[in-house]
């Protein structure tokens, strides 16, 4: 919507006021709170960009926002050198008007559309080194563009300029969006992720040399999947670090080069602790099934016949056990014989549909509803098809080419289109070749739905499950074997809660034809309902599987063999690796009782924590942490070189595998620092840990016999969590980051379950903690939401400071009123 813009031909060929030299000659364009014109000057023959602005457009505070761009030495961004008021009452004109270089160019979105097929990977490269030096000028200088899409992006043709680039790019609108009323600045980093999807949409993949394809493949599979819209720095340490990126990018010549040396052209493992996430293995599908394990804890469950949603901390594996049991991929490692399918796995990760729709709200418009489902139905129905066919003509090749033509016909029945009229249209080809283009009408059309055309037709969620059922009936090879959506990383905030309760009309459907299993980061970046007010309850229409509760409760034993295999399964990926297992790396070593610990801490010694039985009480299902904290271990003595050098048996000294142990922790805890409101999540952890040590030195458990030491690693509210507004925010970013572990099956407090907290067990050394789960720090609303708020106060209200310290605030006092909210 373009507000109380005047007519721009009232500006042109009129001069601006106090510039008389300079006379507006050409409008370039509209956004929604100003117009831009090229302006120009016979007497200095320069041309200068003038964009006026609606002083009923501006905020509060707006030239502070355009000062902005006057801190930054980057010579990328266009700044403003003059402006002044452009007043006209008579003809209703009160405008500001702001004076910039005239960029002589296409703006990036323009360039794309005219080079359609023809933008080349180098000139990708060049494009995300000039933004990533623009990023790291911003952070310098603490400040965010707020703005960065593809029309305030130039593009300068250089290539008639000796010894500089073909091209240059130039960011305009620097502050504008702050400055104007109304104007929301939106990520950056995610805003050069819709970019840059962009510009890889416009390359010519099957032209580009082999240098080419695979700079290509490194921005698509890590930077767009990942660096570029991940903001969990502990996840990813090239996330909002564009030093770094640009380094990373600059690497990507050298990275090739060792590519190229390798005898197979198929990713692999260089060392054991390599491709971390399952996005990083990409489309090596080989590598992948050599990583997989089938001791993977909660497989029995996720492959189930109910409607699932798997969360759990991040690197916990979950992309990697959704990827792995679909059937394509089971069909390109040869492991799709018909006697081991049980169901057909689909799996679709949610990255395009983010960019098809990011930041999703409800339209105005309640025709304009079924546009995103349109877009998911389409890209799951084109898998389906694709993947059936694929599996078929192994197997089944005779039944598929006999019925593939009727069971078409019926497809584009139930999709109600008009099939194109030309040969081969009853194919599954065909249709996916439709369904190709109807993702895209439905991306497009979200984009223009606040203009007054009519809406049209798009699939309600009736239609996937109508579409698997028909070709249930009609293949005899899929009867008895039902459709598993795998749908991966549906996560608020990046698939939006409106976005989550619009699809939700799909994804929470039952039917004895298609189950869905949707992974998400955590408990509460998933909406229990839908946009029709249905709430879908745990246990009735989906199944929760927190991994992290899994690994809480898990047999030690189970927990051992899972991380036995992993790191088995990685040292065989590497020829002549000095170990095979990881008994041989880290040993052995039974741990005392978790009582012993506690007095051997009293008495001012600290336990020793080392071997693979520590390993496991250290996951809280988080396998990134623990492979990442081996290759710590690893890299300590030497790499590969080192443990060959080795004749010691484990190969890794208990005292390098003890400060390891807790060095990962304390370098955990301080990558939370770089995320939003990471201070205080270090805070909360911090007192809540110091705290509990306290309860460990101090107190003993009365319910037990001897009295024990009381052994307290979790939180156990007294009654229902009533949270001000910001203390929620950080108790959900708690759960987010897996800094606890929430169980929801806690005690019953006055007819209601309040969920216990369990703090995440890598950090338990960190704060000289035992692994024990015994006992529980109770605390009453008004405590917890101290802890939140206040977290050095609570720490210094509850930490003992000797035995059984009665000056305290603690549990006795707590009994006393536990419904007391008042802070």
């Amino acid at each position: 919507m373009h507000k109380n813009l005047p007519d721009p031909n009232y500006f042109l060929n009129r001069k601006i006021p106090s510039m008389e030299d300079y006379e507006i000659v050409e409008f370039k364009g509209k956004g929604n709170n100003a117009l831009v014109f090229r302006a120009h000057s016979d007497k200095a023959n320069n041309d200068f960009a003038c964009k006026i602005i609606p002083k009923a457009n501006l905020a509060q505070g707006w030239k502070a926002e355009i000062d902005k761009a006057n801190i930054l030495k980057t010579r990328i961004v266009v700044k403003f050198s003059h402006l002044g008021d452009w007043i006209d009452k008579n003809n209703g004109i009160e405008c500001i008007y702001l004076i910039s270089e005239f960029v002589n160019g296409a703006t990036l979105e323009k360039y794309a559309k005219q080079q359609k097929g023809l933008i080349s990977v180098s000139f990708i490269e060049l494009f995300l080194k000039a933004i990533f030096s623009f990023f790291n000028d911003m952070q310098r200088c603490r400040v965010d563009h707020g703005d960065l899409h593809a029309k305030n992006i130039m593009v300068e043709d250089r290539s008639d300029q000796l010894g500089e680039d073909d091209h240059a790019f130039r960011v305009t609108d620097f502050g504008v969006t702050t400055a104007t009323s109304g104007g929301t600045a939106k990520d950056d980093y995610e805003q050069l992720a819709t970019v840059v999807r962009l510009l890889l949409a416009n390359v010519n993949y099957s032209l580009a040399s082999s240098r080419d394809k695979y700079v290509f493949n490194i921005i698509n599979d890590n930077f767009l999947a990942r660096h570029l819209t991940e903001r969990d720095t502990t996840r990813d340490s090239l996330a909002r670090q564009p030093s770094k990126l640009f380094k990373r990018l600059e690497k990507a010549d050298e990275d090739f080069v060792v590519e190229q040396r390798k005898v197979s052209q198929e990713a692999r493992l260089v060392t054991p602790f390599d491709y971390l996430s399952c996005e990083q293995i990409g489309d090596s599908h080989s590598l992948l099934k050599a990583l997989y394990s089938r001791m993977f804890l909660g497989l029995q469950q996720i492959e189930s016949r109910n409607n699932l949603v798997l969360t759990g901390p991040r690197g916990c594996g979950k992309s990697t056990v959704f990827k792995s049991l679909s059937l394509r991929h089971r069909s390109l490692v040869s492991d799709n014989d018909p006697k081991e399918i049980q169901y057909i796995g689909i799996y679709y990760r949610c990255d395009d549909l983010y960019f098809a729709f990011p930041r999703y709200t409800l339209p105005d418009k309640p025709t304009a509803y079924d546009i995103p489902m349109h877009y998911i139905t389409s890209v799951l129905l084109h898998e389906v098809l694709d993947t059936v066919e694929l599996w078929s003509r192994h197997h089944f090749s005779d039944e598929f080419a006999k019925n593939e033509g009727y069971v078409a016909t019926k497809i584009w029945d139930v999709l109600s289109l008009e099939p194109p009229r030309e040969p081969g249209v009853n194919t599954f080809k065909a249709i996916r070749f439709r369904l190709q283009k109807e993702m895209r009408r439905a991306a497009k059309k979200q984009r223009f739905i606040s203009t007054e055309q009519p809406i049209g037709y798009y699939f309600g969620p009736e239609i996937l499950l109508r579409s698997c059922e028909t070709m249930i009936k009609m293949f005899s090879f899929l009867q008895q074997r039902p459709f598993y959506f795998f749908v991966d990383d549906y996560s608020i905030p990046k698939i939006t809660s409106k976005l989550q309760r619009n699809l939700n009309r799909l994804l929470m459907q039952r039917s004895s034809s298609c189950f869905f299993k949707i992974s998400t980061e955590s408990p509460i970046s998933y909406m229990r309902s839908d946009i029709d007010g249905k709430e879908y309850v745990e246990g009735r229409e989906f199944e929760l599987l927190n991994l992290g509760l899994v690994y809480l409760t898990a047999q030690p034993h189970k927990i051992l063999l899972f991380l036995e295999d992993v790191f088995t399964r990685r040292f065989k990926t590497i020829p002549e690796y000095p170990v095979s297992k990881l008994e041989e790396l880290v040993g052995n070593y039974k741990l005392p009782p978790a009582n012993d610990m506690a007095l051997a801490f009293r008495n001012g010694e600290k336990p020793e924590l080392w071997g693979k039985e520590v390993l496991g009480k250290l996951c809280s299902g988080d396998i990134f942490y623990i492979i990442s904290l081996v290759k710590r271990m690893v890299a300590a003595i030497g790499e590969q070189a080192g443990l060959s050098s080795l004749k010691d048996s484990p190969k890794i000294s208990k005292d390098f595998q003890k400060r390891a142990i807790r060095e990962e922790a304390g370098s955990f805890m301080n990558s939370l620092r770089g995320i939003k409101d990471g201070e205080q999540l270090v805070e909360v952890v911090t007192a809540f840990g110091k705290v509990a040590h306290s309860y460990m030195r101090f107190k003993n458990s009365k319910n037990e016999e001897r009295n024990p030491p009381y052994l307290a690693s979790r939180i156990e509210p007294l009654e229902e969590l009533k949270l001000s507004s910001y203390a929620h925010v950080i108790y959900s970013e708690l759960l987010r980051y897996s800094l606890f572990i929430e169980d929801p099956r806690g005690k019953s407090r006055r007819g209601r379950i309040v969920p216990r907290l369990f703090l995440r067990r890598a950090l338990l050394p960190h704060f000289n903690l035992t692994f024990s789960n015994r006992d529980s720090i109770q605390l009453a609303n008004k405590d917890f939401e101290s802890l939140l708020m206040h977290p050095k106060k609570f720490e210094k209200t509850f930490e003992l400071r000797k035995p059984e310290d009665s000056s305290q605030m603690i549990m006795k006092d707590l009994f006393k009123n536990p419904t007391d909210n008042s802070n």
